[in-house]
């Protein structure tokens, strides 16, 4: 946690989680200057001959290459043809930022994906769009200027929720925040929240993006859980013909009725508790 806590500064990490994470964006200017060799082309040409990044080829919104293979001379090439390169999963291929995922991954316990961006000036990478993640992003070189807005279209995006078609066009919020980042500055963005970054100078930028649990996470685990129980192994009643179907839900109210007493009694029990964090600890593992 030491690199979190070198960002936060005087904020603890209580005050954060509490007054900012999952709610409202957090910047601090110059925090993060001892991470700006996380980020230049040495790193990017290491990771990419690691062979264990994917790397995206963006062009003010329009993805046109994803490669696991290309060369670092290669991806130069479209560099300065005015396209942004994009590494994902870059912790699998760099010791410092593995590091970096590392140091995320204990107080939020949760996966950690790190996603380099090198954007030429005068170009963009993607145009307005929010993330499912909660991402932290280190600025390492030149400078972005970030417009924020929350999202009234559709807030606490999770990966299975969001539409092919993100619909910014139907936002209508008033609120609207700008943060322009320079070398070893660093901000939060709140999943859902939209957002847009536009190049000022040649800019290298790294994005920590994790995604801690949700409430529907519980639903994951509790079929492994419950299964254990005999009380839910047992059979539902037999089925049988009715003259209409209010009699039908009738026959079954009675038992889903016991379920869902019996269900609330579960997941508020300590054994629940201890399994579902240990699947999340699992999880992490693996």
């Amino acid at each position: 946690m030491q690199i979190l806590k070198t960002l936060l500064g005087d904020t603890s990490l209580e005050t954060f989680l509490s007054k900012n994470f999952a709610r409202l964006p957090y910047s601090a200017p110059n925090a993060a200057k001892s991470l700006e060799s996380y980020l230049d082309w040495n790193v990017v040409q290491k990771v990419l001959e690691s062979k264990q990044a994917i790397l995206r080829i963006v062009k003010d919104g329009l993805v046109t290459v994803d490669s696991e293979h290309m060369n670092y001379d290669e991806a130069m090439k479209y560099y300065h043809a005015g396209n942004t390169l994009v590494l994902r999963y870059a912790e699998k291929g760099h010791s410092l930022l593995k590091s970096l995922a590392d140091d995320f991954s204990v107080p939020f316990r949760t996966e950690v994906d790190i996603q380099l961006y090198c954007t030429p000036e005068g170009h963009n990478a993607f145009g307005w769009h929010y993330d499912i993640e909660e991402v932290f992003v280190i600025q390492t070189k030149g400078s972005k200027e970030y417009t924020l807005r929350p999202n009234t279209v559709h807030p606490r995006p999770l990966l299975s929720s969001v539409p092919k078609d993100m619909q910014y066009e139907n936002e209508n919020g008033e609120q609207v925040l700008k943060v322009l980042m320079e070398a070893g500055d660093w901000l939060y963005i709140p999943s859902g929240w939209w957002h847009i970054a536009r190049t000022q100078k040649e800019s290298m930028h790294i994005s920590v993006g994790l995604m801690p649990r949700s409430a529907v996470d519980v639903l994951e685990a509790l079929p492994k859980f419950l299964c254990k129980n005999a009380y839910w192994r047992s059979r539902l009643p037999v089925h049988k013909d009715f003259a209409n179907p209010d009699e039908e839900v009738a026959y079954y109210q009675e038992a889903m009725q016991s379920l869902a007493a019996d269900l609330k009694h579960q997941m508020a029990s300590p054994e629940f508790i201890k399994f579902f964090l240990q699947e999340a600890k699992n999880r992490i593992k693996k």
